[in-house]
């Protein structure tokens, strides 16, 4: 009964305090602010102010040092590490083609993912989910006015990105609206979604890609079991095809060191749930355990989503106007 009780208090608090999306303090990045998904690398433009597409992008985890439950939307330190990494090297990547609109969020804590079985993590994914969801109500509200949109999403981000497409995209008439969702750096299996389909072609609309990017030989999927037959559809050629695809096709890398795209040549193919790539040797991509090049989902790729997004959006009004 107790629990019951608190459980029922957890959301009822989170209902009351939920973020004011009205306030663009509460926004990581917006069109008419001026912010980090504005920055370009060099040779690159900004091009919000004319594009025809929105971009609701939301972040992965910054509170890397919270041990529990969810990280104050005010802290500054955590906001300073989201527009100073995700919102500048990964959200920036759709600025050529979309608006961009990235809410800060109660995000659960990374010590939430290695428990997240537990009702205390299950609470803080549910609080950081209630957030992305009244920050997309107020951009549909608001801003959207029947406009295209782009999901994505990095890690925790892609996690809310999923359960967003079930409840706002998938069979739904908003889905006629939805450009592609790049579901990324989180695993993601085709049972998530019911009418939501693998996008299989670069040219395609409508649907989603996902991947996680490890180095070759990874053995992550014997130790995560989630990552077992997730969707991986490599960024190279847009395919699912279990096929290596030489590095030429790699159109450009935003670099670690630099923060200038750079043309480090590294080739890819799908594994069993994951991107499987060859070491990149430029750039200081430097993977983590168990070869994880997570850190990069966006960034050794950032020329290949870039063009890709424009395309798509291309292919989308071509379809609509006929």
């Amino acid at each position: 009964m107790k629990l019951i009780y608190l459980s029922i208090s957890i959301l009822f608090c989170n209902l009351i305090f939920a973020t004011d999306y009205s306030n663009q303090q509460n926004w990581a990045a917006f069109p008419t602010m001026q912010d980090n998904a504005d920055w370009t690398p060099k040779g690159l433009q900004n091009k919000q102010d004319s594009a025809q597409a929105d971009v609701f992008f939301i972040h992965p985890t910054t509170d890397v040092a919270g041990f529990k439950g969810n990280a104050n939307i005010d802290n500054k330190m955590i906001n300073k590490q989201t527009d100073n990494f995700p919102i500048k090297f990964q959200a920036s990547v759709f600025n050529e083609s979309c608006k961009v609109y990235a809410p800060r969020y109660r995000q659960a804590a990374l010590n939430n993912f290695f428990s997240k079985n537990t009702d205390r993590s299950k609470e803080a994914f549910d609080t950081a989910y209630q957030d992305i969801k009244a920050a997309f109500e107020y951009y549909l509200k608001n801003y959207n006015n029947g406009r295209p949109i782009v999901i994505a999403g990095h890690s925790q981000g892609s996690m809310h990105a999923q359960r967003l497409l079930q409840e706002f995209f998938d069979g739904k008439p908003l889905q006629k609206q939805l450009i592609e969702a790049y579901i990324i750096g989180f695993p993601t299996h085709e049972t998530k979604f019911q009418f939501l389909k693998i996008s299989e072609k670069a040219d395609t609309f409508g649907g989603y890609i996902s991947y996680s990017t490890f180095g070759q030989d990874s053995k992550i999927a014997t130790i995560v079991p989630e990552y077992n037959n997730a969707v991986s559809v490599n960024p190279l050629n847009w395919s699912t095809e279990k096929i290596f695809v030489a590095g030429n096709s790699q159109q450009g890398s935003l670099s670690k060191k630099s923060e200038e795209i750079i043309h480090t040549v590294f080739g890819a193919r799908n594994g069993n749930g994951i991107l499987e790539i060859q070491k990149p040797q430029d750039g200081g991509f430097v993977p983590m355990v168990m070869k994880n090049y997570h850190l990069y989902d966006y960034s050794l790729f950032y020329i290949n989503i870039r063009e890709n997004v424009k395309l798509r959006i291309q292919k989308y009004f071509e379809y609509t106007k006929n």
